[in-house]
This record gives structure tokens, C-alpha cells and sequence, in this order.
């Protein structure tokens, strides 16, 4: 599976690149950085591992690759949707903290070639939420708060997966409690109460290597997929249930 990989520069772009490597399935044949980017046409391994990889960040892809990879910022969306409609290609799309107009712009996409929507790609999160939605359902609570922590640099408050919880579970989002410190690791707690009792439902990411390995294993079992919108839940009932 030959991946061009949008943010490759970032966090997330070297968590998944250093994966790519260790992998013989997989390859990152474009590394993809902005136009104006100061990475443009340097070595990616000399710049994330100190060692040459004879692959360099470029701004735009050749034709040979199966699937993009979207790990980046959401600046410039207009622009990724054109390139993303250019070459047709299967995308998995990672990015959050979109409005819902430009997550319909990204939906939208599925109906010319397949989009995997994921602004979340761990799999036992996406476990948690399917529990969480059982016990909303199953048992009378009174209050739902959900709690979600981040390192300082991440930019949406709340994250995205915390809207995606408060919206699966029909509650409003000044009950989610955001809080932004330290460099590494993040959690999201689901609290049921009532008068009586607590539910505490919790997810901790301890490295962002989770999310590269989930992205690689929902592109390995995607890109082959006919058009259409897919979801981590899609991916879920297909494979484990």
C-alpha cells in the first residue's frame, strides 16, 4: 500500500512515517508539506530521525500512490479538497476541529471516491463510545459530563472526539470539560450520575504512536473500498462484531 501522506511534517506525519518504515506493506511515497512550508525539498529521515532517507517532503504528489493520508492542520482545506478531487484516490481523513460545513465538504467527497472519516483513529476509544451509548440508553442518569485533557500545543477546544461523544450521546457541548497542559498523553472520561451512583468510562492515550498504527490499519483495510463515507463504527461492525 503506497501512501501520500499530508502533514508529514508535523507530530503525527513522523509517528506514522517511522511505522510506514517498519512495515514491508506499507510506503510513504509523498510526503506532503504546504507550498510555503521551510521543509519543502528536505530529507524527511535527516529531519525527523537524523538519518538520510533518501525521501524528500514535497508540496504536491505523483500519480503513484493507492490512498492520502490527512494528519495536517485544517488551513488551506479548500485547496486539499481540489488536490484530494485532482487524483480521486481513497482518503483517510484525520484532521479535527472542523466546522459542520467543513465536515460536510469532506463528507461530500464520498460520493466520487471513498472517504474514511476519522478524527479519532483508536480503536478502543471508539470501543468506549460504543459502551458509553449502551449505558445512556440502558440506564437512567441524570447527568452526563464528559472530561477530555490534551497536550498545550493542540489548537481545538474541545477536541473532536469529545464533540463526537456529547453528539452520539444527544447532550449539549457546555457539558464537555476541556483542559490543555504538559507535551505528551490524553485522556477523555465519560461520567454518568445520578443521585445514587457514578459511571466512569475512560480512555487514555499514552503515545501518539496509537493513532499512527490505527491510521495504518483502517488504510490497510479501506483502500480498496468502493466510494462510499466510512467511519471507524463501519470498520467496527465489519471486523468485530
Amino acid at each position: 500500500m503506497k501512501i501520500s501522506l499530508l502533514g508529514s511534517s508535523g507530530k503525527m506525519g513522523k509517528s506514522l512515517i517511522e511505522l510506514a518504515h517498519n512495515d514491508p506493506s506499507v510506503s510513504i511515497t509523498n510526503a506532503l508539506v504546504r507550498p510555503d512550508s521551510i521543509y519543502l525539498g528536505k530529507d524527511v529521515g535527516e529531519e525527523h530521525f537524523n538519518k538520510r532517507s533518501g525521501l524528500t517532503f514535497c508540496a504536491f504528489p505523483d500519480e503513484n500512490f493507492d490512498i492520502f493520508i490527512d494528519f495536517s492542520t485544517n488551513n488551506r482545506l479548500e485547496e486539499k479538497i481540489e488536490l484530494y478531487k485532482k487524483f480521486g484516490k481513497s482518503l483517510l481523513f484525520c484532521g479535527t476541529g472542523l466546522s459542520k460545513d467543513e465536515e460536510l465538504k469532506i463528507k461530500q467527497l464520498s460520493s466520487s471516491f471513498p472517504v474514511f472519516y476519522a478524527p479519532n483513529t483508536s480503536l478502543a476509544l471508539n470501543y468506549l463510545m460504543n459502551m458509553a451509548k449502551k449505558v445512556s440508553t440502558s440506564l437512567d442518569f441524570s447527568e452526563i459530563i464528559i472530561e477530555e485533557q490534551h497536550h498545550k500545543s493542540k489548537i481545538d477546544i474541545p477536541s473532536g472526539t469529545a464533540k463526537e461523544i456529547a453528539e452520539s450521546l444527544h447532550i449539549d457541548a457546555n457539558n464537555i470539560l476541556s483542559k490543555r497542559e504538559g507535551s505528551l498523553g490524553n485522556y477523555h472520561k465519560i461520567i454518568f450520575k445520578n443521585k445514587n451512583e457514578e459511571i466512569q468510562i475512560s480512555h487514555f492515550g499514552l503515545s501518539r504512536k496509537l493513532y499512527a498504527e490505527g491510521a495504518i490499519n483502517i488504510a490497510k483495510w479501506f483502500y480498496q473500498k468502493p466510494k462510499n463515507l466510512y467511519h471507524m463504527q463501519t470498520l467496527i461492525k465489519e471486523i468485530y462484531e
